[in-house]
């Protein structure tokens, strides 16, 4: 493990030679209190309130979503669509499901409603987000 180096408190903008690093999830952290704390309570305008709140959730959900599954997700749609993977992978899974009789149609559907479900999950981290900066939430 690197040894850590900790800049002089009157130099942390000049400092190039600090090996700690924030995580994207403690910078959005950041970020959302430093508008929950400073800044919405300076707004007065309703509109300006309610696009704060919205920033605040974003942030909330931007450092507690995780990482892209696309990838992945692609990966195990090709990997239930064995042969009939085609080069547009999407395109394949629409194939298959509008053919009731194929092989691989019940366990492509199962796959995509795991998908379905894994993206309501992270949606919730939003509306959990909205839900506690609201003042009727």
């Amino acid at each position: 493990m690197a040894e850590e180096y900790r800049c002089p408190a009157d130099d942390v903008l000049n400092c190039s030679t600090m090996t700690d690093r924030a995580t994207d999830a403690a910078m959005w952290a950041s970020v959302a209190d430093t508008l929950r704390r400073k800044v919405l309570p300076q707004l007065t305008d309703a509109e300006a309130r309610a696009s704060t709140i919205q920033l605040i959730a974003m942030a909330i959900y931007a450092g507690r979503r995780g990482n892209d599954p696309q990838r992945r997700r692609l990966d195990e749609l090709s990997n239930v669509l064995g042969a009939s993977a085609g080069q547009d992978v999407l395109r394949s899974c629409i194939a298959v499901l509008a053919d009731p009789y194929h092989r691989a149609h019940a366990p492509l559907r199962e796959l995509l409603e795991e998908h379905l479900d894994d993206d309501l999950a992270g949606e919730v981290v939003l509306l959990k987000a909205l839900e506690n900066l609201l003042p009727d939430g």
